[in-house]
């Protein structure tokens, strides 16, 4: 076990992407299992509490601490196998994306979970519920988890196979590996029906596994997993498309989502005026009458390419007349700038935020699909009426808005907060969710409560106590 005290070689670990910052006066780095443990065991018997460490990347606070021991997972970084036949890749959880990626180059499979951090770990990804652009198509992280190695807060460990362990209707019952009774109920809830992150999995007579994923850290610390893989695509095409009207863009959008449609994307991506408008100083190729852009991906095979590129420029002409300004993706080069467009867009907003020297505000909200135009309207009549500063850009496919105030002054926060908390209720009481990909971390707990009523989070922590009866691990997160 690696362990410092001096802050100059931890400080870094006290925050997380969200710039929320915390304190704590020594970091653990663990080298074996067996460490873990014996170390929680201690924090048990000695009332100290842990708050494990991901890469950062997160944007709720879930790593950062609250004057408990920092753990980090850096040590457990090891891609242990690959069986091909099976479509199963075993890793430890400090594993990161990129990782996964790059390993999984030239097998014939891939890895479909697509967030936008790719310095991101498997773990905090499992942790999280992680989703990302391909979600459209393929599904949140928990769809690809089949086994996952955990150590509980009280030392006792789990190895959870999907399919081994359900709860019987609303109630668990089962042992730890070293024969520990674990029981509680669940709370009779209806999670809400869109891509959702926020608070514990709950569904009748689920699995155990499924409680893990998305836990934040909370219930038990992941070692490691076993993830599910598919098929790779034979050739996937790329395109960005710009619009010059709001309502096209989303009968563009109502169509690519219908069964009859003549291109089938795997990922929709959304990007409003004042994006772009944020991103032409650096990209002049952004046609000056786009008020709107989507970045679609479809899959398909050598044979089709360039048939499905027509296809994809036929119906952009439907519904644009921008499409001969297409950007048009095939060649890794050609992706690579398309991604690069995606991603240089968080990056703007956040220098412009450090500029200001004022706190982010950013929702991860979704909606069902059939409220999400009049959702984004009332955004932006909200935004305009009091004269804000605001980005919006996401995950439009799964209805899923990533709306960022930019704020000058500590006057102008005080109000855009309370517009974003009308947002954010909004989106609850449409049946939408607070947090779609996120989480709840530390940040957010206040808006689970407009989700949930105090008697469904106290039954959340009556399922943290039947695992973490004495306080030890991530205290903060959630609740």
């Amino acid at each position: 076990m690696i362990i410092k005290t001096n802050l100059d070689e931890f400080n870094e670990y006290l925050t997380d992407a969200s710039c929320f910052t915390g304190y704590s006066e020594s970091l653990y780095i663990p080298e074996s299992k067996g460490e873990i443990v014996e170390l929680f065991k201690r924090a048990n018997s000695e009332g100290f509490s842990i708050t494990i460490s991901g890469a950062g990347t997160g944007l709720t606070g879930s790593r950062v601490p609250l004057g408990s021991i920092i753990l980090s997972m850096e040590k457990f970084n090891s891609i242990k196998s690959l069986a091909k036949n099976e479509k199963m890749l075993e890793v430890e959880s400090f594993v990161r994306l990129t990782e996964i990626q790059d390993y999984l180059e030239g097998s014939g499979l891939f890895y479909p979970p697509n967030p936008t951090e790719k310095l991101a770990t498997i773990g905090g990804n499992i942790g999280n519920n992680a989703s990302g652009s391909r979600t459209y198509k393929y599904g949140a992280t928990r769809k690809y988890i089949d086994f996952l190695e955990i150590i509980l807060p009280s030392g006792d460990t789990l190895d959870l196979r999907r399919g081994e362990i359900f709860a019987n209707g609303w109630h668990f019952d089962f042992c730890s590996n070293e024969g520990n009774r674990i029981k509680f109920d669940l709370p009779e809830i209806s999670m809400p029906s869109v891509k959702h992150s926020a608070g514990y999995f709950i569904e009748k007579n689920m699995d155990l596994i499924d409680l893990f994923i998305g836990a934040e850290g909370t219930l038990g610390l992941i070692v490691s997993a076993r993830l599910k893989l598919l098929p790779a695509p034979q050739e996937v095409l790329g395109a960005i498309i710009f619009f010059d009207e709001h309502n096209k863009m989303y009968d563009f959008l109502n169509y690519v989502k219908s069964i009859e449609a003549a291109i089938s994307p795997r990922l929709i991506e959304f990007f409003d005026d004042n994006s772009l408008e944020l991103l032409r100083p650096a990209i002049s190729q952004i046609p000056s009458k786009a008020v709107y852009a989507l970045w679609i991906e479809v899959e398909s095979d050598g044979e089709k390419a360039d048939s499905d590129l027509e296809s994809i420029y036929q119906v952009a002409q439907k519904f644009t007349n921008l499409a001969d300004e297409t950007w048009l993706a095939q060649s890794n080069s050609e992706h690579k700038r398309l991604a690069e467009f995606r991603h240089a867009l968080p990056l703007a907003v956040y220098e412009k935020i450090q500029q200001y020297k004022q706190q982010k505000l950013g929702t991860d909200t979704a909606v069902p699909d059939a409220s999400l135009k009049a959702y984004h309207e009332e955004m932006i009549s909200l935004f305009k009426f009091n004269e804000l500063e605001y980005v919006i850009w996401g995950h439009i496919g799964n209805s899923h808005f990533h709306a960022n105030i930019i704020t000058k002054t500590n006057e102008e926060f005080e109000n855009a907060k309370n517009i974003f908390n009308k947002i954010v209720a909004r989106a609850v009481a449409l049946g939408g969710t607070v947090s779609a990909e996120h989480g709840i971390g530390k940040i957010k707990k206040d808006y689970l409560k407009m989700l949930y009523n105090n008697g469904v989070i106290n039954s959340f922590r009556q399922i943290k106590i039947a695992f973490d009866r004495n306080s030890v691990l991530n205290i903060g997160n959630i609740f």
